[in-house]
């Protein structure tokens, strides 16, 4: 029996099909997700809604899935790139021009005032709270990244495949209580809650990368279909920018049966570099006047303050469909019909924060109050760096205050470590995908939630790629995400933007924006 015959027996023509569904479906099902940055920024993992684990390949897929740089969708030996920006912004406020958006975007990457905080009136209240709070969520989380690769080189050869990038990427992650804006407090089951915690966390890496991907020889002689196991790995030096993780929780809540509100209040930050030096002088002087951190820049922002190691590894099992004999044919033909299974950890390592590190927090506290804080801001917290302790400050006393001690020792943090599992479904020029991400920890860039990405692409021309995709997360803000692109034999260029949603469909409200300089393949 010919290969072709043996596997059109052992998966008839609609299996793989309805594989791909069910995975997807489960995933579906499964997805809790809050704040999550996307596994990688470029256009076309941003078009096909942040996913990618099994989609990305090329150099790209170094810091999403290593396993697949075995894969080749183009005949070439080395693939070329430089200069790939990707953005998303999130922020509470609304914006009535592109003038006020970039004015909002650069906002998340420059030093707050307290000249500059954002009034909120009684008349914009109401509106706010719809904006920001839907279905009664006791929190809006919001989160701000970028990523930029100034270079990116990958080599495919037959038996194992190589690439090295060098990257920088931040991430500005906050989210605030609903009742720093609304008196009335949130039903959840049989009690009464009142939110008023405020976390946020900013975090900036650079990184050279170096990978390389196989195929498992001795799980491949396992199976009799057309297959591979791929596995990669991608070791990496990390250079950390300045660093800020200040969380405060403060919550109120009271069951039907009981009199008084349970209050619970706990508080950690821990900073470097310029977040350092702020709080210590916040400590000193809690209520400053207009350019209290007028001597701080964006380059302090992103200026070293530690060091760390990581590791990015990956599993991707391929089947090839029908004509596609790729996988047994040494490498050296582009795979096109295939369905694709992966898994992959991503970011495993530390970062070491040695200029001006500093510590504050103060143990968990339970106490009864027979009426919560029923205080209301007048200001909205953007996420700017900084902001956390001036808005504290202006609703309730800042916590900060109530540490007596802090710790200026050397302190390491890990690395934003995440589980990927995506699927690809391939026939030609019709691709979907689908992949879910769970966070290791708390951090600028993801939590320890799921969260689900799902897309499709569609090429009317060999060389015109047409993208869409979405996220779905639980008490977060959708998106929808569109992009395109022309890729030749010899060059690629990609674009992608996304728009927030909410379920009446898309908005005109842009949240993200990638661009790819040229990619140059050499066969």
């Amino acid at each position: 029996m010919c290969p072709d015959s043996l596997y059109r027996a052992l998966f008839p023509a609609r299996r793989p099909s309805f594989l791909f569904i069910l995975l997807l479906i489960s995933a579906l099902f499964i997805h809790t997700g809050e704040a999550h940055a996307q596994m990688n920024h470029s256009p076309v993992n941003m078009a096909l809604g942040g996913g990618g684990a099994a989609y990305t390949t090329g150099y790209e897929s170094l810091f999403i899935n290593p396993a697949n740089l075995y894969i080749r969708e183009k005949d070439y030996k080395i693939q070329i790139a430089s200069a790939m920006f990707g953005t998303r912004f999130s922020s509470p406020l609304r914006y009535n021009g592109n003038g006020n958006y970039l004015d909002g975007y650069f906002d998340q990457t420059d030093f707050f005032d307290p000249s500059d905080s954002v009034p909120l009136n009684e008349q914009e209240r109401e509106s706010f709270i719809a904006h920001n709070y839907q279905d009664h969520f006791t929190r809006s989380q919001h989160i701000s990244s970028g990523e930029l690769h100034l270079f990116g080189a990958h080599w495919a050869g037959t038996k194992r495949s190589y690439a090295l990038s060098l990257r920088s990427r931040y991430s500005n992650r906050y989210d605030v209580g609903r009742n720093y804006y609304d008196p009335l407090p949130v039903r959840a089951g049989n009690h009464d809650e009142y939110d008023r915690t405020l976390n946020h966390q900013f975090q900036s890496f650079y990184e050279l990368s170096f990978g390389y991907a196989e195929s498992f020889t001795f799980l491949n002689g396992l199976f009799p279909q057309l297959s591979q196991f791929i596995i990669g790995v991608a070791p990496k030096l990390i250079a950390s920018g300045a660093y800020f993780d200040a969380e405060y929780t403060n919550k109120s809540l009271r069951k039907d049966e009981q009199l008084n509100y349970q209050n619970t209040r706990e508080f950690q930050l821990q900073g470097s570099g310029p977040f350092s030096e702020i709080a210590r002088q916040f400590r000193l002087n809690p209520d400053p006047g207009p350019g209290a951190t007028s001597t701080y820049s964006r380059n302090d922002l992103f200026s070293i303050t530690g060091y760390g190691l990581g590791i990015d590894v990956g599993l991707t099992y391929l089947i090839t469909l029908g004509d596609d004999l790729s996988v047994v044919q040494d490498h050296e033909t582009a795979t096109r019909k295939s369905l694709r299974v992966s898994l992959s950890v991503t970011d495993i390592g530390f970062v070491t924060y040695k200029d001006d590190p500093v510590v504050y927090s103060f143990d968990k506290t339970r106490e009864e109050d027979e009426f919560p804080d029923e205080s209301l801001s007048d200001r909205i917290f953007a996420g700017r760096p900084g902001e956390h302790f001036f808005f504290l400050n202006q609703n309730q006393k800042h916590p900060i205050l109530e540490t007596e001690e802090f710790n200026d020792e050397n302190f390491s943090v890990l690395l934003p470590t995440a589980l990927h599992a995506g699927v690809l479904f391939q026939i030609n020029r019709i691709k979907f995908t689908g992949d879910f991400s769970l966070g290791f920890t708390n951090n600028a860039f993801n939590t320890t939630r799921f969260i689900t990405y799902m897309g499709a692409e569609i090429r009317i021309l060999p060389y015109l790629p047409i993208r869409a995709g979405t996220r779905i997360g639980h008490q977060l803000p959708g998106y929808y995400s569109f992009g395109g692109g022309f890729e030749s034999h010899y060059f690629d260029i990609n674009l992608a933007f996304q728009l927030r949603s909410k379920s009446s469909g898309p908005t005109n409200e842009l949240s993200g924006l990638s661009v790819a300089a040229i990619k140059f393949y050499i066969p």
